[in-house]
Parts: C-alpha cells; sequence; structure tokens
C-alpha cells in the first residue's frame, strides 16, 4: 500500500499524472494531508506510556511514502486570528508559536513513517541553502562566493570583490499577496545604489557573487539516477538572474543534456550526506565550462523538465513508489 502526502487543496499537474500512473499499474494507493490532522476536525490521537504506543490511524500497511508536503503554509491559523484582538507584535509572536506546535506535531505524525519506504524522507526536506553551499564546497563542488550579513559595511565590501551580486532567500522562494501589495521573496540582482541607500545595519541577508551562465541546468535526481535539463535563460533580461522569472510570452528553450561523470559522482555523495533520494538540483554551466552549484528543492516541480525533455518522470516516480510499496 502507498500513502501519498500532498497539501490537500494544492493544483499540481504532474502530480496528478503521477496518480494516473499509479491507477494505470493497479497500484493500491491513500491520501494523507495536513488538513486531516488541523482543519477538518477529525478525531485522532498519538498516545505513548511506558508500556505501549499507539496511534488512531493505522500507519502500518504503508510500506512505501510519497512525500510531496503535508500542510498549506498557515491557512488553518486564520479562524484564530479572527477572534482575537492584539497588536502586530503579538500576532507575530503567536504565530510563530503556533508553527513551532505544528513543527513538532508533524514530527511525531512522520514517525510513524520510520518503517517504510520514503520519497523523500520528511525531516530531510527542511531547506538550508547555506549549510547545502557548505557541504558541496566540501564535496568539491564549486559554488557562488556567498555571505550572510547584517552589515552595510561588509557588503560593499563583498560587492566591491564582484562585478554583480544577487540576493536570495535562505529558505524557500515565496510569494504572496497582502491587501494591496505583492510581496516576494526571490532571487534578485543588487546595485550599487541599492546598497547605498541600506542602513547601516539591517535584517540579516544572504548574497552571492553573481555567476556568468552559459546555461542553467536543471536536475531531477531519482534513487542515483539524473534526468538534467540545459535551460537557455541567459538569452532574456528577464530570466538572466534566475529562470523561476518566467517570461510567459517567450519561454526559455529547455533541452535533455549529459553531466560529467565527475559531476554525477560529486552530486549522489552530497544527496546521500543530506539523506535526499530525490529532489531538484539547480546549476550553472559558466562560459568557461564550469559547473557551479547553486541549491537543491527536495520536493521541487519535476513537470517541466519531464515535459521538455521526455523524460517521463511521472511514470519513473510511481515505478519507484509501486516497486517499494509490495
Amino acid at each position: 500500500m502507498i500513502l501519498i502526502c500532498k497539501k490537500y487543496k494544492e493544483k499540481n499537474e504532474s502530480y496528478e499524472e503521477v496518480i494516473d500512473w499509479l491507477l494505470y499499474k493497479n497500484a493500491l494507493f491513500e491520501f494523507l494531508s495536513g488538513e486531516d490532522y488541523y482543519e477538518d476536525g477529525k478525531d485522532w490521537s498519538l498516545e505513548l506510556n511506558n508500556t505501549i504506543e499507539k496511534s488512531s490511524r493505522d500507519f502500518t500497511k504503508y510500506k512505501s511514502i510519497w512525500f510531496q508536503g503535508f500542510l498549506k503554509h498557515k491557512s488553518h491559523l486564520s479562524s484564530i486570528f479572527d477572534t482575537i484582538e492584539c497588536t502586530n507584535n503579538n500576532l507575530a509572536e503567536l504565530r510563530w508559536r503556533l508553527g513551532q506546535e505544528i513543527s513538532k506535531t508533524n514530527t511525531q505524525i512522520f514517525h510513524n513513517f520510520k518503517n517504510a519506504y520514503q520519497l523523500p524522507n520528511p525531516k530531510s526536506t527542511k531547506v538550508d541553502k547555506f549549510s547545502n553551499l557548505r557541504l558541496a564546497k566540501d564535496i568539491g563542488l564549486e559554488i557562488p562566493p556567498s555571505i550572510i550579513t547584517n552589515s552595510k559595511k561588509d557588503l560593499k565590501t563583498f560587492f566591491g570583490k564582484h562585478d554583480e551580486i544577487i540576493t536570495k532567500p535562505l529558505y524557500e522562494t515565496l510569494s504572496f499577496k497582502e491587501k494591496n501589495n505583492f510581496i516576494s521573496f526571490k532571487t534578485d540582482k543588487i546595485e550599487g545604489l541599492e546598497i547605498d541607500n541600506l542602513p547601516d545595519t539591517f535584517f540579516p541577508s544572504f548574497f552571492q557573487g553573481y555567476v556568468e551562465k552559459d546555461i542553467e541546468l536543471r536536475v531531477f535526481y531519482l534513487e542515483e539516477k539524473f534526468y538534467p535539463m540545459a535551460i537557455f535563460s541567459q538569452l532574456d533580461p528577464k530570466t538572466k538572474t534566475d529562470f523561476r522569472n518566467y517570461n510567459e510570452q517567450n519561454p526559455n528553450r529547455k533541452v535533455p543534456y549529459i553531466l560529467p561523470n565527475e559531476i554525477e559522482e560529486k552530486l549522489t555523495i552530497l544527496m546521500k550526506e543530506l539523506d535526499l533520494n530525490t529532489g531538484s538540483i539547480d546549476l550553472i554551466k559558466t562560459p568557461d565550462k564550469r559547473y557551479v552549484f547553486l541549491e537543491i528543492n527536495p520536493t521541487g516541480q519535476f513537470g517541466f523538465t519531464s515535459k521538455a525533455c521526455n523524460y517521463y518522470l511521472e511514470d519513473e516516480i510511481a515505478k519507484t513508489l509501486v516497486e517499494h510499496g509490495e
């Protein structure tokens, strides 16, 4: 039996196609989402004492777990905030505290998967870009010059060492609407004038030296197999800094690619060190043919890689789940 963990209300075409392949293979599967535990009002419990540990839901029947997320970002908290009146600081503190409680509860829910095959392990999906860069460097992969700082002085020094620099979130890329404003945490180029306008100290932020691209590479990894895609993002000013600044009117050209064996070997070591059996890896191939590691998204989108390169990743994922779910 296969258990599929996903944010209940989130739509994703590639996810649906994996389900289609599972149906085609006559696989037995069920679904689990955070809404089952936090929003739908269903009774559940996890009990632990000196003699027993038991759950109100039987997880022992699941041999294979596909983890694609669990709970939409704090949507279940809105009803709580609608019933109280307090300052913005207190609301922020309450959000953080409830988020921590949810995180710890989720850890105990996921503990039920410990004897099943997991693609990937939920405990390994928390993104830590700087730690991943450090590990990649230690393994022998080239990385961009990187700094976390709250100092205008140190940032100006870093900017002076590099022709161009970018900033990006240390955690996940995120965008959302707040009243009439659109707020985005993504990769952006930083100009000297923007640095000059900063206060002497600011919120700690992540900066990197901009790496000139020949091509950008998105590599889907599944159980030590690589499915690389080359993206000609540098040909469009809108996507030159980051291909995720999509140009819907004139999409980047995307084609299959073959990585050098040496790069595949180092990436395999990196994924094993991170306890990841799947994920999407971002690399840059420079004009002088160097390969620079950028980051990993453990539950990243794979559909556009699959479609552009005819990799049929949806089928590959379904096969992997079925093989371990029997």
